[in-house]
């Protein structure tokens, strides 16, 4: 699947208009901007006569009034992630560019010359409402024929799959530029010069942009290679023997005795919550894919290959349990599936983002996995020699798990200068992140809490967590460690702050759990059911 694909879910359809929002934006403050001051007088240039010869055709003002609703065309078309980058920042620069020439050289048209209609017509209304908002300065470059030229260069390389739209998209953006190329000389509002200048503008912005943004080139707070490259002979000695470990005490689902017969039904709510905590291990699975494939040396790379088929033994393990109980597979809670959906743009050739989920991954397993399999294992609707030999695989797996990653984060902390780990700060993986978390976390211990589950038993694993830069000494100066630990607090005070409404008698823990069924019917609205299937994952029922 093309990680870099832009679809149509309700968020990708958001993202869409928030990139239209943002682009209207920036051309209106920059637009605006040329307006506040100038370091020149205004000048009004001559009229040449080839602006004398050009007719005055006031109803061509509906053509020079479609570069807004090309705008969101452009942004409803355009079919990667990649492009709809291009796309803003060529409007930016041109936008910044056309403003810049504005505020130096400053000029005005002769509007007297061409006045509008007064017949009262659709056309002359449009035209005096457009006089009024966009006045007689700034015309060279024209502004509307540098966004004309970008957004049908823009539509011209954008990579549809098939020749034939490619080609028909082609043969209507070079005539619609050219036609509100024209409409800027038939309005009167643009000398002939700023035809060209304008297209010149739009043409270098578009050019620009595509080698700004190339897609062999990392963002800014990113370097691109195979970014997990262990440099100390004891990190890699230390790997070699855990591989080693972990190979000797590999097992397959077939060891389990699974029942014959099915079990006890169990309630919607643990039907809910083992659901959320297999989408855990598949989201654990898919991040060690993503570290094995930006992993150099070879024991790393087979270590999360092993432990990516862990993790979806677990996944499928747990799947058999509630089947086993008569159970069905749910979709996810909104926070699991914001980090599902977040794996379209995670790129194991980014050191940002191995660098997040190798100190992110340990963090969130101590949290959810530390917290949540025990208490299943001794809960009465699940409890038994069944999920006891599954309890078991899952916790030698998981200090396997931990004990590499804190291998991978203290190398990090300390082969990581300080300028280059606060770079990675500026990750917006870091931001969505942030955002899905709490309701990653409401997702499984609202569940867990109607179902007994004890917050006491969360504090040690967030005492060792916050104080583990005291064992690793590596990463007392690693910025994103800092940024774990205020989760970390988060998760103490939610912690303590459950325990006293609790003791209060105030938790009201239905209204917590009817939340997170209004959360998981708001993710299957805003994701579609297709993306199970993006990341191949049983589908629902």
């Amino acid at each position: 699947m093309d990680r870099d694909r832009f679809g149509w879910s309700l968020v990708e359809l958001g993202e869409r208009l928030a990139g239209f929002g943002v682009s209207m934006l920036t051309i209106l403050v920059c637009y605006g901007a040329s307006k506040i001051g100038t370091i020149a007088p205004y000048r009004l240039l001559p009229l040449t006569a080839l602006d004398l010869a050009i007719p005055y055709w006031p109803w061509t003002v509906w053509i020079y009034g479609t570069a807004t609703w090309a705008v969101f065309l452009a942004w409803a078309i355009v079919p990667s992630r990649l492009e709809a980058r291009r796309l803003w920042t060529s409007i930016a620069l041109a936008s910044i560019t056309c403003a810049a020439i504005f505020m130096v050289f400053p000029t005005t048209y002769p509007r007297t010359l061409y006045p509008t209609p007064d017949d009262g017509s659709l056309t002359a209304i449009e035209l005096a409402d457009l006089r009024e908002a966009d006045t007689a300065a700034n015309c060279v470059p024209s502004l509307h024929v540098a966004l004309a030229a970008l957004m049908a260069l823009s539509g011209i390389s954008f990579p549809f799959r098939t020749t034939r739209v490619r080609r028909a998209l082609a043969v209507l953006c070079v005539a619609w530029a050219t036609l509100v190329a024209l409409a800027t000389l038939t309005v009167k509002q643009h000398y002939i010069v700023d035809v060209p200048s304008g297209a010149l503008v739009g043409a270098l912005a578009w050019w620009s942009a595509r080698r700004l943004l190339h897609p062999h080139r990392a963002p800014f707070w990113a370097r691109y290679g195979r970014p997990l490259a262990l440099l100390t002979d004891a990190d890699r000695e230390a790997v070699a023997k855990l591989r080693r470990n972990v190979e000797s005490h590999q097992w397959s689902l077939d060891e389990i005795a699974w029942p014959e017969r099915p079990l006890r039904p169990i309630s919607p709510l643990m039907e809910r919550l083992l659901n959320e905590v297999v989408y855990i291990e598949e989201i654990a699975r898919l991040n060690f894919e993503l570290l094995r494939d930006g992993s150099h040396d070879e024991d790393l790379r087979a270590l999360y290959d092993l432990f990516a088929d862990e993790e979806r033994r677990h996944a499928e393990a747990l799947r058999r349990v509630i089947t086993a109980h008569g159970g069905r597979i749910l979709p996810p809670g909104l926070g699991n599936a914001l980090v599902l959906s977040q794996f379209d743009r995670l790129d194991p050739r980014s050191d940002a983002d191995v660098a997040l989920v190798a100190l992110s991954t340990p963090v969130f397993e101590t949290f959810l996995d530390a917290g949540t399999i025990p208490f299943l294992r001794h809960h009465p609707e699940v409890k038994g020699a069944l999920f006891d030999a599954l309890e078991q695989r899952i916790s030698r797996d998981e200090h396997a798990h931990l004990a590499l990653n804190w291998i991978v984060s203290r190398h990090l902390a300390r082969t990581s200068s300080p300028r280059r780990a606060l770079r990675w700060l500026a990750n917006p993986m870091i931001h969505r992140g942030i955002f899905a978390v709490p309701f990653m976390s409401l997702d499984v211990y609202a569940l867990a809490y109607r179902l007994g589950f004890d917050f006491r038993s969360l504090l040690p694993a967030f005492t060792r967590l916050w104080r583990l830069h005291h064992r690793f000494s590596e990463l007392a100066s690693f910025p994103l460690w800092w940024l774990f630990r205020l989760f970390v607090a988060c998760g103490v005070i939610a912690t303590t702050t459950v325990l006293a409404l609790h003791r209060a008698n105030l938790v009201m823990g239905a209204l917590w759990t009817t939340f997170s069924r209004v959360t998981r019917a708001l993710a299957i609205a805003l994701f579609g059911r297709d993306l199970l299937a993006r990341r191949a994952l049983p589908p629902a029922r």
